[in-house]
């Protein structure tokens, strides 16, 4: 059984992430899709933020929750392995990645 997407082919899934690798193949080359599952992930960060105190306190606060796929293909793990800070404060601070803030403010 061949299971597609328009002109893509299911061609692995992991059923404990649900991570889909879809498969095409164009005339020349074969292309290969990953799709990852982050609902549940987006959905959690938000309840966290919702019942995070507005108060920055303390030495240490959890401030985001990424997937790691994303963390990697953003350059986020390279700039934070590199000490780049700039880098891993514009990202969290970006309102386009605010679906992975647990925490609301600026860092």
């Amino acid at each position: 059984m061949i299971i597609r997407d328009g002109s893509w082919s299911l061609y692995d899934y992991d059923h404990m992430t649900g991570r889909s690798i879809w498969h095409s193949f164009d005339g020349e080359k074969h292309v290969f899709r990953v799709d990852y599952p982050v609902d549940s992930v987006i959905s959690q960060n938000q309840a966290v933020r919702n019942e995070a105190s507005r108060a920055w306190a303390g030495d240490w606060h959890r401030v985001a929750s990424i997937p790691l796929n994303v963390a990697h293909d953003s350059g986020l793990v390279q700039a934070h392995s590199e000490g780049n800070d700039r880098f891993v404060k514009r990202f969290l601070n970006d309102s386009d990645n605010r679906a992975w803030r647990t925490k609301d403010g600026h860092l």
